[in-house]
């Protein structure tokens, strides 16, 4: 079982780049004033694209796997639910990232109750609800009163509501930025102790955002706290794979921790200035950005190449085009490297070397780590976790 495993992973993730991923900003309407948003600029505009552009953009996409969805605030979106079934029916997506801020959990659940009814069981969903930090810190940044206990409370009732549905993982992401990057190992405690959810990830702060100051942080810190976060992905990936026969278990507990593993490295090596990938950026040939009005890019940090309004909403015009060529060349050529984990995360799966050298070294090296030198308090806490 657990050979068969290694070559199923290895037939998934050693290809030639083809189109894989599409980031969709499904509305751009949003219900915060978060000072970490790169997409600020845009929200609450009156040119989202309908569902009928929507699905034309569908109709002329081919196969792919992953739909990263944004906004805005998706659940915004009144027919949240009716577009991830209209990408799982017409292109075979398998996996959706769903991220949300929580503060409209009816909207969430209804989106969700659609997907279920509308997909088949191979379908899976990421609901990512965002805390940025304890109470105080999380509803500063956020820009919203009691936001932290109204996600908190969404979380816990979509455990209630989903938690018997292996599709659905209930996670947590965290932008790190120079204001909360302090407490964000305690918030990782109290999720775990406190909150069932599947998983909690840990984003450091992209892009122009409104409040420069969020971006102040130094590369040793941001190095420090890595290494205080792998105690929480080794905890949820025990949760993540409990279901799988050993052998299947090992392997892909290996390749879920050198992932995560090589994704902190990489984003460590960026954090100052532009430095080398180990593999090439596959942004704008594997991946394609839909803005909320129908701009196209190759990536969320780069301009906007075209407006796929002008090539009349078909996405292979769009990506044939000598907008999106000139653009897909220019990002080998200018060096853009950053800390964008979506692309470093999708740009890896078409690297042999990253499959078969970056993430087996990178899981070996912190397999092999101690946990750094904490208060005796939060070392008994952590012990606790691992051996949960």
């Amino acid at each position: 079982m657990a050979g068969a495993t290694y070559f199923r992973i290895l037939a998934e993730r050693v290809r030639p780049p083809a189109f894989n991923a599409l980031f969709l900003f499904v509305t751009s309407r949003c219900n915060s004033l978060c000072r970490t948003c790169f997409y600020f600029d845009k929200l609450n505009s009156r040119d989202d694209l309908s569902f009928d552009e929507i699905r034309r953009l569908s109709e002329t996409l081919p196969s792919f796997r992953k739909l990263w969805l944004s906004g805005g605030e998706p659940t915004l979106r009144e027919e949240l639910g009716e577009i991830i079934a209209l990408f799982a029916r017409n292109n075979g997506v398998r996996n959706v990232n769903l991220p949300t801020n929580g503060l409209a959990p009816e909207k969430l659940f209804r989106a969700l109750d659609t997907v279920l009814a509308g997909t088949g069981e191979g379908v899976a969903i990421d609901v990512n609800f965002s805390l940025d930090g304890l109470a105080n810190t999380h509803d500063a940044i956020r820009g919203v009163p009691n936001n932290f206990e109204r996600t908190l409370e969404a979380l816990r009732a979509a455990e209630s509501r989903y938690g018997h549905v292996r599709r659905i993982r209930r996670n947590v992401v965290s932008v790190i930025t120079s204001e909360n990057y302090q407490e964000l190992v305690e918030l990782g405690l109290h999720l775990a102790e406190s909150a069932n959810a599947s998983g909690h990830y840990f984003e450091v702060v992209r892009g122009a955002t409104p409040d420069p100051g969020m971006k102040r942080l130094t590369r040793q810190s941001l190095i420090g706290l890595h290494r205080r976060l792998l105690p929480f992905h080794r905890h949820y990936a025990r949760r993540l794979f409990a279901h799988l026969p050993a052998g299947a278990r090992q392997i892909a507990t290996a390749y879920y921790l050198g992932n995560l593993r090589l994704h902190f490295e990489v984003q460590e090596r960026n954090f100052d200035a532009p430095t080398r990938w180990p593999m090439r950026c596959t942004a704008g040939q594997t991946t394609l950005v839909v803005d909320h009005n129908g701009g196209f890019r190759a990536c969320e940090l780069r301009g906007v190449a075209g407006s796929l309004r002008e090539h009349g909403m078909n996405a292979a015009r769009a990506l044939a085009s000598p907008e999106m060529r000139k653009e897909t060349a220019a990002i080998g050529r200018d060096g853009c490297w950053c800390t964008h984990s979506c692309f470093i995360h999708e740009s890896g799966k078409f690297s042999p070397r990253v499959q078969l050298f970056e993430i087996p070294w990178a899981w070996w090296k912190q397999n092999a780590e101690r946990l750094p030198e904490a208060p005796a308090g939060e070392l008994d806490r952590f012990r606790n976790l691992e051996l949960a």
